[in-house]
């Protein structure tokens, strides 16, 4: 059985009270996309679709795990400061969660065979608004609009560099998720009931991620400065999303069922381009870019006029002092800093809205193979001209990247 409801959502929004992490902005479609997880993409614009190394786990691609050399583990928390504004008001709201985390291992080093699994977060629904308005008795109501959950991914994939060092990489991903959307509508008067809807959507289904990256291109260019060139590309891609779906509406004397069933969910494809370029084996600068055809998204069979293709471009630099053993501690630290300019899925009454980020960050190392990784990241995304909301926030990355020493067992 299927069931469609049809909810208008108000964007104005006379005042602002208690939110999370994110804005009614995510109410849309799945909601903000999480690009990756770790403190170190954070840091360099949120893509790294090249990076062949095997001192951290990426998502993007798996083709980069064929530099896995060490058993390692990427484990992330963040903070979401975020200032709320729109003609006439502005609020401050806060919010921290866990991340995600990838464990990855080599199994053959000579042929570039790396295994890694992972459970990481793809997209995030996040708001608490309300408006007061009044009837045409006078009688004054407010009417809450809260958002939470969102869509979560597990994947399982391997890795394999062909003789001629062209890099391969594919995961096996299952999605799934739980979004609940809560509309109460409270009169101030006794004498009237208030009431509450409530919509449930459970989405769960498979997908898959196929990368690959270039081997060494510098050669070609035959300069000094230049110690590695690579190209690479994922593409991943979704299954329509089956969702169990339920409508209930309550108040202090009533609890009914107002629908519920099986749709569809199609969520798009998402395809990632990029670069890495090493300079003196010191330098590392990346610049990527990523694709996402939200228009194409529908839920129920029906698209969405508030969603748009959403593109995003990256650049990234890292510098590292020394590789060397026996360099200190302060030569051993990695810097880090990144800019990104992302056209969002989100198109409201016309207008699109786009996001501009910079940030940086750096690594402490922890030992030859582990660091503690921290990155702050500044955005800025939409407008508080045509009833529409602007929002400036800062995050806060915290990240670990471990390698085999913290769990194999040394002999005596």
């Amino acid at each position: 059985m299927k069931f469609k409801t049809k909810i208008t959502f108000l964007i104005f929004i006379p005042f602002l009270i208690a939110a999370q992490s994110s804005t009614s902005y995510t109410r849309f479609g799945i909601g903000d996309i999480e690009y990756t997880f770790t403190a170190r993409a954070g840091a360099l614009g949120n893509l790294n679709t090249a990076y062949n190394d095997g001192a951290h786990l990426t998502i993007l691609n798996p083709a980069s795990w064929n530099k896995i050399t060490r058993t390692r583990l990427e484990i992330s928390s963040k903070y979401d400061g975020v200032f709320l504004s729109n003609a006439s008001n502005s609020k401050y709201f806060g919010n921290a969660e866990f991340g995600g985390f990838a464990f990855g291992f080599p199994v053959s080093e000579l042929n570039g065979i790396g295994a890694a699994m992972g459970l990481v977060p793809y997209s995030n629904i996040s708001y608490h608004v309300k408006e007061s308005a009044l009837l045409s008795t006078n009688e004054e109501y407010i009417t809450n609009y809260e958002g939470k959950g969102g869509l979560s991914k597990f994947f399982i994939g391997t890795s394999y560099r062909m003789p001629f060092g062209l890099s391969i990489g594919a995961t096996f991903d299952y999605y799934f998720g739980n979004f609940e959307y809560l509309s109460q509508i409270n009169f101030t008067s006794s004498n009237l009931i208030s009431t509450e809807y409530k919509k449930t959507f459970n989405p769960k289904g498979i997908g898959s991620t196929i990368g690959l990256i270039s081997p060494d291109l510098s050669s070609l260019l035959k300069s000094e400065i230049i110690t590695d060139l690579r190209l690479g590309a994922s593409v991943s891609i979704i299954s329509n999303l089956t969702t169990d779906t339920s409508l209930i509406k309550s108040s202090s004397v009533l609890l009914d069922t107002i629908g519920n069933g099986v749709v569809d969910m199609k969520v798009p494809m998402r395809l990632n381009l990029g670069f890495n370029v090493a300079l003196s084996h010191n330098y590392l600068l990346n610049m990527d870019y990523a694709f996402q055809p939200w228009s194409e998204y529908s839920f129920n069979g029906i698209k969405s006029s508030n969603l748009r293709d959403a593109h995003k471009v990256s650049a990234g630099f890292e510098y590292r002092p020394s590789k060397e053993l026996g360099s200190t501690f302060w030569e051993q630290m990695v810097w880090r800093a990144g800019l990104s300019f992302e056209q969002t899925q989100y198109q409201i009454n016309g207008t699109g809205i786009n996001q501009y980020s910079v940030g940086g960050g750096f690594g402490l190392p922890m030992g030859s193979e582990n660091s503690l990784d921290i990155s702050i990241q500044y955005s800025t995304r939409g407008t508080t001209e045509s009833n529409l909301l602007k929002e400036d926030r800062i995050t806060l990355n915290l990240g670990f990247s471990l390698g085999e020493v913290w769990f194999i067992r040394q002999e005596k």
